[in-house]
C-alpha cells in the first residue's frame, strides 16, 4: 500500500496577491430540459442497485502519480472524502497527500501558498473564491481533459458546465447542483391545522402561516437564513426578475441593478420588517439564540422546536438523519407582488487544477473519477451537490440504496429545475464586500441595532 500522508493546514499569515475578493458565478441549471424530469429518473436506470463497474478508465500504470489533494469540511465530509480517494489509491496506485480543514482560514491559506507558488494540485474551491483564483493564473483550463475525454461529460449539460466558467475559461469543474428552500416539521403543521406550503405561497403566506403555528402550538420558526443573508435576499430580488449583481456595472457603476427600483426597496423594507417584527412577537426564534447553533443537533428544527428553518439543499439528508424522519420541502416564497419565483440553483463548489500541477492529466483523471464512478458517488452523497451527471442521478433516483431523503432532494431540486433556465454570468469585481455588508446588515436589523430602513440603506451603499 502506498504511503499517504494525511495533513491538516497550518493556520498563516495572509500574504495579499493583489486580488480584490470576487464572487464566483451561479449558475442555474434547467434539469428538467435535459430529459432528467422525475419522471425520467424513474425510467433510466436500475432499480436495484448503483452500476457495479465505473466507465471511468484510469491507467496509471506506466508510473507512480503523485497528487496533492485540498479540501475543505466537517469531519464527515472528511472521512468520506479520505474512503474515496483511498479506493481510487487502490485502484489506481496514486500516491496522494491529503490536505484538508474547517472553512476558517482555508482560503486564507490557499492564497499563502498561491503566493509561494505552492498551491496543491486538485483543489476543492467555492462559489465565492473561483473567479479571485482563476484570474490570477492560479487554475487550469479544463476543456482540453474533455476534449481527449480524460474527463467524461456524458450526461452533464452545457448549463452544469458553464457554471465554473470565468471569462470563457472552464476553471472549475462542479462538484453539484445546490439549491434553496424550506424545510418544515409536518407534523407541527398538522397539528396546527395549517396545509403544506403551496409552490405559489408569497412572503404573506409565510409569515401568516408560521404565526398560526405559533399561536396553535407555541412552537416558532428560524429567522429565514439568519447566518447567510445573501440566500434570502437574492431570492426576493429575483421574485422581481432581476439578477442580483450586475453582469457587468451600469453606467453608475453600481453593482445591484435593482438599487433604484422603489418597487424592489419597498418590497425588501416591508419584509424585512415584518420578520423584526415577528421575533419581537415570538413567532420566530430570538436571533442570539439562533446565532448561537453550532453543531447540527443544536438546530431547533432538529430538536423539534422550530416549525421552519431555510436551507441549501445538501443539508436537507444530514437534517432528517438528525431529526429521525422526514422534514417537509417547500420553495421559497416569492415577494407578494414579484412577477416570478425567485428560486435559483447553483453550483455547491468546484474541483480545479492548479497551473503548478505536475501532472494535470492524472489530477483531471481524478475529478473524472470523483464525479463519474458511481461507487464514489454513493460515497460522497449529496454533500457537495447532487451530481450534475444525469446518469449518476438516475442511478441514484431508483436505486434501493438511496435512502429517501436523498430521494426527496433530488426529485426536488429536479423540480426547481424546470422552473429556472438561466446561466448567470460571475459575480463582479468586489461583490464579495457587498455580501459581507449585507450578512452584517441584516443580522444588526435583526437584533434591533439598525432599523430596516438604515440596513437596507448600508447595502445599498455597499453596491457603489
Amino acid at each position: 500500500m502506498k504511503k499517504k500522508e494525511i495533513l491538516t493546514l497550518a493556520w498563516a499569515f495572509v500574504l495579499t496577491l493583489g486580488m480584490g475578493m470576487m464572487a464566483a458565478s451561479h449558475s442555474v441549471l434547467a434539469w428538467g430540459q435535459n430529459d432528467t424530469s422525475t419522471a425520467a429518473l424513474q425510467q433510466t436506470s436500475d432499480t436495484n442497485a448503483l452500476p457495479q463497474t465505473s466507465d471511468a478508465a484510469f491507467d496509471l500504470t506506466d508510473e507512480t502519480v503523485s497528487l496533492r489533494v485540498a479540501w475543505w469540511g466537517n469531519q464527515e465530509r472528511n472521512n468520506t472524502t479520505i474512503e474515496v480517494l483511498d479506493a481510487y489509491t487502490a485502484l489506481t496506485g496514486a500516491d496522494l497527500t491529503y490536505e484538508y480543514t474547517v472553512w476558517t482560514g482555508y482560503v486564507e491559506n490557499l492564497m499563502t501558498q498561491a503566493a509561494g507558488n505552492n498551491l496543491p494540485d486538485l483543489i476543492q474551491i467555492s462559489t465565492t473564491d473561483l473567479v479571485d483564483f482563476s484570474r490570477s493564473g492560479q487554475f487550469l483550463d479544463l476543456q482540453s481533459y474533455i476534449d481527449s475525454g480524460v474527463i467524461d461529460t456524458t450526461g452533464i449539460s452545457e448549463d452544469a458546465l458553464s457554471g465554473g466558467e470565468v471569462d470563457g475559461v472552464l476553471t472549475g469543474f462542479s462538484t453539484g447542483l445546490n439549491t434553496v428552500s424550506v424545510v418544515y416539521n409536518q407534523a407541527v403543521f398538522a397539528e396546527a391545522g395549517v396545509n403544506a406550503p403551496a409552490d405559489d405561497w408569497t412572503w404573506s403566506d409565510y409569515l401568516e402561516t408560521v404565526k398560526t403555528i405559533y399561536e396553535a402550538t407555541g412552537i416558532p420558526s428560524d429567522i429565514p437564513f439568519l447566518t447567510e443573508a445573501r440566500w434570502i435576499l437574492e431570492s426576493m430580488v429575483r421574485s422581481y426578475g432581476y439578477e442580483f449583481f450586475s453582469s457587468d456595472e451600469d453606467s453608475d457603476g453600481n453593482l445591484l441593478p435593482w438599487a433604484e427600483d422603489e418597487r424592489v426597496i419597498g418590497g425588501l423594507t416591508e419584509v424585512l420588517s415584518e420578520i423584526y417584527d415577528g421575533i419581537q412577537e415570538g413567532f420566530f426564534i430570538d436571533p442570539e439564540t439562533q446565532m448561537s447553533w453550532s453543531a447540527t443537533e443544536d438546530y431547533y428544527i432538529i430538536q423539534g422546536k422550530s416549525a421552519t428553518s431555510f436551507i441549501l439543499n445538501n443539508y436537507y439528508t444530514t437534517y432528517c438523519n438528525a431529526f429521525g424522519d422526514e422534514l417537509g420541502l417547500a420553495l421559497l416564497p416569492k415577494m407578494d407582488d414579484g412577477t416570478q419565483s425567485g428560486m435559483y440553483a447553483l453550483p455547491s463548489m468546484y474541483w480545479c487544477i492548479s497551473t503548478g500541477c505536475e501532472d494535470p492529466e492524472a489530477a483531471a483523471s481524478l475529478i473524472n473519477y470523483l464525479i463519474n464512478d458511481p461507487n464514489a458517488a454513493l460515497t460522497i452523497g449529496m454533500d457537495r451537490g447532487v451530481s450534475v451527471s444525469s446518469e449518476i442521478r438516475s442511478a441514484f433516483f431508483t436505486s434501493e440504496d438511496t435512502d429517501v431523503y436523498t430521494k426527496n432532494v433530488f426529485a426536488f431540486v429536479d423540480h426547481v429545475g424546470g422552473m429556472v433556465s438561466a446561466v448567470t454570468p460571475p459575480d463582479p469585481e468586489d461583490s464579495a464586500e457587498v455580501i459581507e455588508v449585507m450578512k452584517e446588515a441584516y443580522q444588526a436589523i435583526m437584533y434591533g441595532d439598525l432599523s430596516v430602513e438604515e440596513g437596507i440603506a448600508q447595502i445599498l451603499e455597499s453596491g457603489q
